[in-house]
Parts: C-alpha cells; sequence; structure tokens
C-alpha cells in the first residue's frame, strides 16, 4: 500500500516585505496546482520560489523536496531523484525527505536503497508509523518475511487496531501458508469493519489457496459489491473461476479489471491463459 508523502511548504517571515509577498504568492500558486494536479504548474512555481529565495534560505530542503514530489508524480523519475538528493544535501535528518527518498528508491527497483534510507529515517524517528509499515513493505518485496512482520508487529504494539498493519501482517502468514490462522485474523477484521472490500477479498484469496472455491466466490462476490470499482476484486474473481475450469467467465472479469486500471504483469499472464483455451 503505497504512500506519497507531501510536505507543507513553509514560509518565513522576512523584513523585505516584497519578497514575503512574493514568495507567499508562489507557496499559494504551488498549493493550487498540486490540489488540481497540474505538476507542470507546480514545477514551476517551485523553480521560482526557489530562484527567489537563494542558498540562504532556512527550508529550501522543503522546496526540493516539493519540486521532487511534482516531477515525481509527473513521472520523472531521475528529476525526482535529483530533487531529493539535493534536499538531503541540505538538511541530512529530515526523516520526511529520506521517506520520500525510499519510497522513490523503491518505485525505481532499488530495493537495497529504498531500505537503507527507511533504516536512517526510523532512526530520527523511530517509532514513526509510516516509515514502519513501508520499511515493512520493502523488506518483504527483499524476501524478507520475519524482518517485515517485526516492523507491522512494532506498530501494533503502539496501536493494536492499525487496519492496515494486521492486513498486511495477515497476508505474509498467508505467503508461509498459514491458511488457518488466516482466515481466523480475517474473520475477527470483518466482523468489526464489516463493510471493508479489501478484507473480503483477501480472505477470497485464502479460500482459493485452498481450493474452497464455494467460500472463495461467495467472499469476492461481496468485495465487488461492497466496492464495484475495486479492481483487484475482479482479478481475484478471475483467479477463482479459472480455478473452477471456467476460463471464459475468467476473461470478462480480467478485462473488467484492466478497464479499472489494473493491468499488471500477473493480470496479463492469466488473459493469455484464458485466451489459450
Amino acid at each position: 500500500m503505497k504512500k506519497i508523502y507531501f510536505l507543507a511548504l513553509l514560509v518565513m517571515a522576512n523584513t523585505n516585505s516584497f519578497y514575503a509577498q512574493t514568495l507567499n504568492e508562489y507557496q499559494q500558486k504551488t498549493a493550487e496546482c498540486f490540489s488540481i494536479k497540474d505538476y507542470k504548474c507546480a514545477i514551476e512555481n517551485l523553480q521560482a520560489s526557489i530562484r527567489l529565495v537563494g542558498e540562504n534560505y532556512g527550508d529550501l530542503h522543503l522546496l526540493y523536496a516539493n519540486l521532487g514530489t511534482a516531477q515525481r508524480r509527473l513521472g520523472n523519475l531521475n528529476e525526482a531523484m535529483g530533487s531529493y538528493n539535493k534536499a538531503l544535501q541540505l538538511r541530512s535528518n529530515s526523516s520526511e525527505v529520506l521517506y520520500n527518498r525510499a519510497s522513490l528508491k523503491r518505485q525505481m527497483n532499488d530495493l537495497e536503497g529504498s531500505l537503507s534510507d527507511y533504516n536512517d529515517a526510523l532512526k530520527i524517528s523511530p517509532n514513526d508509523r509510516d516509515l514502519l509499515i513501508n520499511r515493512s513493505y520493502t523488506k518483504k518485496l527483499m524476501r524478507d518475511t520475519i524482518g517485515a512482520e517485526m516492523d507491522l508487529l512494532k506498530i501494533l504494539e503502539l496501536d493494536p487496531q492499525d487496519f492496515q498493519a494486521l492486513t498486511n501482517l495477515t497476508n505474509i502468514r498467508v505467503a508461509r501458508g498459514e491458511f488457518e490462522v488466516a482466515i481466523s485474523t480475517y474473520d475477527k477484521l470483518i466482523a468489526a469493519n464489516p463493510n471493508e472490500p479489501i478484507l473480503y477479498n483477501n480472505r477470497a484469496d485464502v479460500y482459493l489457496r485452498k481450493k474452497e472455491f464455494d467460500k472463495a466466490m461467495t467472499d469476492v462476490d461481496k468485495a465487488i459489491e461492497l466496492g464495484p470499482n475495486y479492481s483487484n476484486a475482479f482479478v481475484t474473481k478471475a483467479e477463482i473461476l479459472i480455478g473452477m475450469g471456467d476460463r471464459k467467465k475468467a476473461l470478462k472479469n480480467l478485462q473488467k479489471a484492466v478497464k479499472l486500471g489494473e493491468n499488471t504483469d500477473l493480470v496479463q499472464e492469466l488473459i493469455d491463459e484464458c485466451n489459450k483455451y
């Protein structure tokens, strides 16, 4: 579950009222650009702010961090990395910027670099929930399920009801084949959160792994009922239908998933499999 942390711009008082007013105008315009997802506009105003304030501005690292976020959202990942690197040159102990760069490195498949940045950020903010949950995800991608589980358990020590941590921890246990433990956990989570489609979808996936197709179908249909635009549920339903031998219906569900934006390698592999029959 990926999250992009957006840093708020800070405008410091300045004896030059024209300077302060101009910087405030850039700040407001940048916020407007982000709100309407016009990242080119955001970049232009952030770059103008950087030119205006110069190298001695106390929070210059925040301007570069926001510039990196705007560049990243445009898909300019190398430029974003350069901006985050500059931000950290200016303020090496910023856990927020380390968080951003760690997430970007993971997106660029530099998992070792991502883990290193999360480690450094957690030295600064050791109980930060978002840092822990994202480091856990990076560890999971690196197949360090024990390390991933330890981070999630630390979150649950701080907040035993953390929904995302509980779900992610259960997914790790599913990957280990601990199906009964996972189903028991999802039963409790669903009882407490009966309108969350992801929980029904995840329990359906466990039933699928156990080849209990009827129970899996009941759960995935409930997930789709609660979240008709929840694309991953249509992929799960397609996998269930393939397990039941109905590839024609499975293909229709995969096509629906693609229309909703779910176009992963797994989806393409499943479509290819369905098209063989």
